[in-house]
């Protein structure tokens, strides 16, 4: 007899310690936000994702090649993702900070992504076509000035150097195996004047950054003022 008592007190406060746990974690927008989502076969990682989870129950799920998007419910204990049709069930562990659940043989692990601890809240609103989100705030801060200008030092190598660029406006982002950053910057070439233009940097998991592209805007083709 006491030893049921004790087992079904042990069993009331297991239940009472994790539904406070997720109350606190619904009340703190759980588990909207940025994540990382890791798969391991026998201990060994063999693919890793990002993880944007929104507001309006929808996530994406991102890498270099391909964006897939799904839905997501929290029913206590469980995250169930669903996308194509296929559920992946994930249990919240406290201790661990981080969710667990197993996929075709497999481990998953979702934890909250730390690269970009800034990333708390991912407003579905502020999400964009191709997956940018624009930025909350467009100055140009010490790191992304940083990332810039060791991208473009790479970018430039070799070459007999004629433009210079200002960087202006911090546009937006878009989460994939890493991240691509979006740079309004004044260009300023050589006996031919300056220009806008918009830098895309891309910065990979490992802190590397690279120029993926450098496109001319011209704000004058934009105006339909007068346009037939």
């Amino acid at each position: 007899m006491m030893r049921k008592l004790i087992l079904a007190t042990l069993v009331f406060m297991m239940t009472l310690t994790f539904s406070l746990t997720c109350a606190h974690a619904e009340q703190n927008n759980f588990p909207v936000g940025e994540w990382t989502i890791e798969y391991l076969y026998e201990g060994t990682t063999i693919a890793e994702q990002t993880i944007c989870i929104y507001e309006d129950n929808t996530f994406e799920a991102i890498d270099e090649e391909q964006s897939k998007e799904g839905t997501w419910t929290l029913d206590g204990k469980t995250l169930t993702m669903t996308s194509v049709g296929e559920d992946l069930n994930l249990k919240w562990n406290e201790k661990a900070h981080q969710l667990v659940g197993e996929y075709n043989g497999m481990e998953v692990i979702l934890r909250k992504a730390t690269k970009h601890k800034d990333v708390d809240v991912i407003a579905k609103s502020s999400k964009v076509t191709g997956g940018w989100i624009v930025s909350d705030s467009t100055t140009i801060t010490p790191e992304i000035e940083q990332l810039l200008w060791t991208a473009l030092d790479s970018y430039q190598a070799g070459t007999i150097v004629t433009v210079s660029y200002k960087p202006v406006v911090y546009l937006g982002s878009q989460v994939v195996a890493g991240t691509n950053h979006a740079i309004l910057c004044r260009a300023s070439e050589i006996n031919k004047g300056s220009s806008w233009v918009i830098i895309y940097l891309y910065e990979n998991l490992q802190g590397d950054v690279s120029v993926i592209n450098i496109s001319n805007l011209d704000f004058g083709s934009l105006c339909t003022y007068g346009a037939d």
